[in-house]
């Protein structure tokens, strides 16, 4: 006798219901799956007549859930959720995705993870880099090393280190402008950089009423352009991450004049879908990261955390 098939409504109305009932409205769910409003309310028509009860509750202002709505809605939601993760899974089978800030990859990922990829030649490794933040649920990545206080829902979370911001010259600036004995000899310099940060690094310094322009003389979109712009310049200096310019500053050319280093309490962390934390790849990348000393020996140490798995 053969095996029964599962007798499931139309899998395209079950979307509809999902849309409507996370988006709480026929239009903004049609605008959603590309589909008019008259659309969705024929799909969930269809439904509600196949499962023999009403799935919503149509109001002046939009639609509720009914309570037998409400209880479908949770688990027909994490049900698409795990399509989607396996879905996602299946593109990139083999595949380690990691998703990072662009300068973080450019400046601080990219030198180390060749050593990685050395202790775990079988697996390959794509970093997507952009500002946005990628849906690690969802599956649009494996991992993310993201920048911030915490607090991710559904997220695995593992403290990596501070963010800090320091200023940072040109060796031949401080040749040719230098030197620079106290913190406000850099005023002599153009700042480059966000004038807040400034005027912090200024306070700590034990200068608080440093007169820091109100505005930038110079703004752009990274912190690696900053320091090439300070660099081509020759007369400036940069609040930036020390972090991100260990190379530059251990072969000496950019130098910290002074050790002053401020933070506004976020840092980066390591982060994972909390379900899929014991998958051989995230493990493997999370192990190396967080307790293998070479994965932070590279020009700049930073203390990574030791928190347990």
């Amino acid at each position: 006798m053969p095996p029964s098939v599962p007798r499931l409504p139309p899998v395209h109305a079950v979307r509809v219901f999902d849309a409507v009932a996370r988006l709480g409205g026929f239009t903004r769910a049609g605008q959603a799956l590309g589909m008019t409003q008259a659309a969705v309310s024929y799909q969930i028509r269809q439904l509600e007549d196949r499962l023999g009860f009403a799935l919503f509750v149509r109001e002046p202002r939009g639609v509720s859930l009914t309570a037998a709505g409400a209880r479908l809605a949770e688990p027909v939601g994490e049900a698409f959720t795990l399509l989607e993760r396996a879905f996602a899974q299946a593109r990139r089978d083999g595949v380690l995705v990691i998703s990072a800030l662009p300068t973080f990859c450019s400046n601080w990922l990219v030198p180390r993870i060749a050593e990685f990829q050395r202790r775990h030649p079988a697996l390959s490794v794509r970093i997507d880099a952009r500002i946005e933040l990628v849906d690690i649920r969802a599956g649009d990545a494996d991992m993310a090393i993201r920048f911030g206080a915490g607090g991710w829902e559904g997220l695995a979370e593992h403290f990596l280190f501070p963010a800090t911001m320091s200023a940072l010259t040109p060796a031949a600036t401080v040749a040719r402008h230098g030197p620079f004995e106290r913190p406000e000899d850099l005023l002599r310099l153009r700042l480059f950089g966000p004038p807040a940060w400034w005027r912090r690094w200024f306070a700590a310094a034990g200068c608080p009423d440093a007169p820091v322009p109100e505005r930038s003389v110079l703004e752009l979109e990274t912190q690696t352009m900053e320091v090439a712009a300070a660099i081509g310049a020759g007369d400036a200096a940069v609040m930036v991450a020390p972090v991100y310019f260990g190379a530059e500053l251990a072969s000496g050319a950019l130098v910290r004049p002074f050790d002053v280093e401020i933070s506004d309490g976020r840092g980066y962390w390591l982060v994972y879908d909390a379900e899929r934390a014991d998958a051989p790849e995230i493990r493997a990348f999370a192990d190396w990261l967080l307790f293998d000393p070479a994965a932070f020996c590279l020009n700049r140490p930073a203390e990574p955390s030791q928190r347990t798995l």
